[in-house]
């Protein structure tokens, strides 16, 4: 399993995982696929990081009964 190095290469992590034909994905279904990738994540950490570096600059979010989607820029 491999650890991500820095914040450029989980942004581009997880950008190789979102699709920019309109996909919305939870939170889960991004750690499910990163680690199909490889990589070690927990889904915490992932929500944690899009809301603090990614969000409104690559992600939009939508609220759906309490639940965020991500869908790319």
């Amino acid at each position: 399993m491999r650890k991500f190095g820095n914040t450029a290469n989980k942004i581009r992590a997880i950008m190789s995982v979102v699709d920019d034909s309109g996909e919305r994905l939870k939170g889960r279904e991004i750690a499910k696929r990163l680690e199909i990738q490889g990589y070690e994540v927990k889904e915490g950490d992932i929500n944690m990081f899009i809301y603090h570096y990614m969000l409104y600059k690559y992600l939009t979010r939508e609220r759906v009964d309490r639940v965020n989607y991500y869908q790319a820029i």
